[in-house]
């Protein structure tokens, strides 16, 4: 079943830029949440929310790539109306006359609301998030971008640190060790801080 609310044009630029905003290489990989309910819909990207007053005509929710909410947020610059219809529905997104078919267009994705992460989150706590997180998980999240770059990111650095090192006769396993236990104490904060079991 479809998507639907109608929306004030200038609350909707405003999700659309808050959302954008700081999002630095992540903006092609991040995927935002729209969840609609009556009354309200709540924009969520990774390290952002958002909630902007709508008349919610089928209420659920909508994923879709965060560089998708950038084509609609160019698009709204056109438009001149003062309220517009959102439909969306698998694979296909309208905003007043703008439309936009999408693959990744998905509905009925409900994010984890306890998953309060910054938008620029380290490194550290990337590869601690993965690691207290399944992978099914960090997928359901939009998260898996953010993660396979950070595991790349992890590797080139532990191949300096280990060339760095040769001449003092440290070995790989011994990096890969240190790093490890950083990643686990990491681990074990954050499980602490958003209360995951």
């Amino acid at each position: 079943m479809p998507v639907e609310f109608v929306v004030q044009t200038d609350d909707l630029r405003q999700a659309t830029s808050q959302l954008k905003a700081n999002r630095g290489k992540y903006s092609e990989s991040d995927f935002v949440d729209i969840l609609v309910f009556q009354s309200v819909a709540i924009f969520r990207a990774v390290g952002s929310e958002t909630e902007v007053p709508v008349d919610g005509h089928r209420p659920g929710s909508v994923r879709l790539p965060l560089r998708i909410v950038d084509k609609i947020g160019e698009a709204l610059r056109a438009l001149k109306t003062k309220e517009l219809a959102f439909h969306c529905e698998p694979g296909v997104i309208r905003v007043g006359t703008f439309s936009l078919k999408h693959p990744d267009i998905e509905l009925g994705r409900i994010p984890d609301q306890h998953l309060d992460l910054p938008i620029d989150m380290s490194l550290l706590d990337t590869l601690a998030l993965a690691k207290i997180l399944t992978p099914l998980k960090i997928g359901e999240e939009g998260l898996q971008a953010r993660v396979d770059e950070a595991h790349k990111t992890r590797h080139r650095a532990i191949a300096d640190a280990v060339a760095a090192l040769r001449s003092l006769e440290i070995e790989d396993w011994q990096v890969n060790h240190l790093v490890d236990c950083h990643i686990n104490d990491a681990a074990k904060r954050l499980r602490e801080f958003l209360r995951i079991p």
